[in-house]
């Protein structure tokens, strides 16, 4: 009877560079390590799944899903942002570093099966619609109880 494996589960909330980064390098190494990984991306940390802005039904939509940057390229930091620059620079020593950005780990983790979990109750008070989100066959869009099953079986719980 083969063995369970072990998983992780990482709360993906913010939607900062560093943030993101470290959400995506655990799961990555976890899912290299032999666990199953999930991340479930709420609030700001959606903005790493958008591939698109869609239509907004009311201002207030219209307001967030302009602010909410869309994809992994346009994250700012969580520190020392200064208006953008901060992030420039910081992907700049990525660069220098020759270490992973955002998007690469993003597709790293993909190609890990790195499963991501879209919080549906963020989705729907933001207007963000499935059709925003990227194409990956083990993303699905799920509640707190969704993450709070798996978060119960898994040795590592992570809030980032």
């Amino acid at each position: 009877m083969p063995q369970k494996k072990p998983a992780i589960c990482i709360i993906c909330f913010s939607g900062d560079l560093d943030k993101a980064l470290s959400a995506l390098a655990m799961a990555w190494t976890a899912a290299g390590e032999g666990f199953t990984a999930y991340i479930f991306f709420t609030f700001w940390g959606l903005a790493l799944l958008r591939k698109e802005r869609g239509r907004a039904h009311n201002p207030l939509e219209r307001l967030f899903k302009l602010l909410l940057p869309v994809g992994p390229d346009k994250l700012g930091l969580s520190k020392m942002n200064f208006g953008g620059l901060g992030a420039l620079f910081m992907n700049k020593l990525i660069r220098l570093r020759q270490t992973e950005t955002v998007g690469q780990l993003l597709a790293m983790a993909m190609e890990r099966q790195v499963n991501f979990i879209a919080c549906r109750g963020t989705m729907e008070m933001l207007g963000i619609t499935e059709a925003e989100l990227i194409d990956y066959d083990h993303l699905s869009v799920g509640d707190v109880t969704t993450f709070l099953q798996l978060a119960r079986e898994a040795e590592i719980q992570l809030f980032i």
